[in-house]
C-alpha cells in the first residue's frame, strides 16, 4: 500500500479556471463534487480548490484514470471514490492546504492540519480539558522534569515546556480530526471517545510563511501489518513507522 501526501501554501490566483478546466479530465459522474467546490466563495473556495489541485497531482504522480474516476461526497461531506483501492483526505487550515491519498486494498485515509495559534499556557490548558481523555490530561498538565534538557541554545525551559505542550496539544487534536475524517465521523462526537491508541499514524510540523502548522495522518493500522503488498523501495520491513509514506510535505505555492 501506498500513502503519499502533499502540502501548499493556499493563493486565490486563476483557481476557478484551473478547477474548471480539469473538470473535463474526470468522470462525468464527479460532477457533484466540481460543483460543491465551484459553489464557494472567497477563502473557502481557495481552501478547497488548493485541496483539490493538491489531489490531482497526486493522482497524475500515481498514474490514476481520473477519466474513469468516480469521487462522490457523503451526507456529511467525506468525498469517496468508485474504489475500494483508492482514498483520499484533505484538509485546510488558514493559509495551509493538505491532501493525502492512499492506494492499496482497504485503502482507508484521513487527514488535519491546524495553525498553530497564539494560545497561552492556560488557554491550551482550557481547550485541552474538553477534549482530552484523563490520561491525555495529566501528561499535558505535568511539568517538565528538573533534568529535562534544553534542546536549544537560547531558550529557557518555561519557553521549553511552551513547545512540547504546543506539539503535545495540537498532535492530540489534528489525531482525532484525522482518524474521525477517515471513519467519515463528526469530530464533535468523538471528542473524548475517538479510539485514537489503536491507529496508524504520522504527524509532523510544516513551517511556511512566518507561520507553524501542524498535521496528523490517519490510517488503519492493520492495513500497513502485511509489507508483502507495500511497494517499499527497499522491500523490507521500516523500523520507524514514518518510512510506510512517501511524502511531498513541502510548502510550494500553488500558482496560475
Amino acid at each position: 500500500m501506498i500513502v503519499d501526501f502533499s502540502a501548499s501554501i493556499v493563493t486565490a490566483g486563476g483557481l476557478r479556471n484551473r478547477i474548471e478546466g480539469l473538470r473535463g479530465l474526470y468522470s462525468e459522474l464527479c460532477g457533484p463534487y466540481f460543483d460543491d467546490i465551484l459553489s464557494k466563495r472567497g477563502k473557502a473556495f481557495a481552501d478547497s480548490a488548493c485541496g483539490f489541485l493538491l489531489l490531482d497531482s497526486l493522482l497524475q504522480k500515481h498514474k490514476i484514470n481520473r477519466a474513469e474516476l468516480a469521487i462522490t461526497l457523503e451526507k456529511n461531506g467525506r468525498p469517496r471514490t468508485n474504489r475500494r483501492d483508492l482514498d483520499f483526505s484533505v484538509s485546510h487550515s488558514e493559509g495551509c492546504a493538505m491532501c493525502v491519498l492512499a492506494i492499496g486494498e482497504g485503502a482507508n485515509v484521513g487527514i488535519d492540519v491546524q495553525r498553530e495559534r497564539p494560545y497561552s499556557l492556560e488557554k491550551m490548558t482550557e481547550l485541552a480539558r474538553t477534549f482530552m481523555t484523563a490520561a491525555e490530561l495529566e501528561k499535558f498538565t505535568a511539568p517538565l522534569s528538573p533534568n529535562h534538557p534544553i534542546p536549544l541554545i537560547g531558550y529557557n525551559r518555561d519557553m521549553d515546556e511552551y513547545i512540547r505542550k504546543s506539539r503535545e496539544f495540537y498532535t492530540a487534536w489534528t489525531r482525532r480530526e484525522s482518524y474521525t475524517k477517515r471513519i467519515g465521523s463528526d469530530i464533535f462526537d468523538n471528542l473524548k471517545t475517538a479510539k485514537i491508541q489503536s491507529e496508524f499514524y504520522r504527524d509532523g510540523i510544516i513551517t511556511a510563511c512566518g507561520e507553524r502548522y501542524y498535521y496528523s495522518v490517519c490510517a488503519p493500522r492493520e492495513a500497513f501489518e502485511n509489507l508483502e503488498n507495500n511497494e517499499l523501495e527497499n522491500e523490507e520491513a521500516p523500523e520507524n513507522q514514518e518510512e510506510f509514506f512517501e511524502e511531498t510535505e513541502e510548502a510550494a505555492e500553488v500558482n496560475e
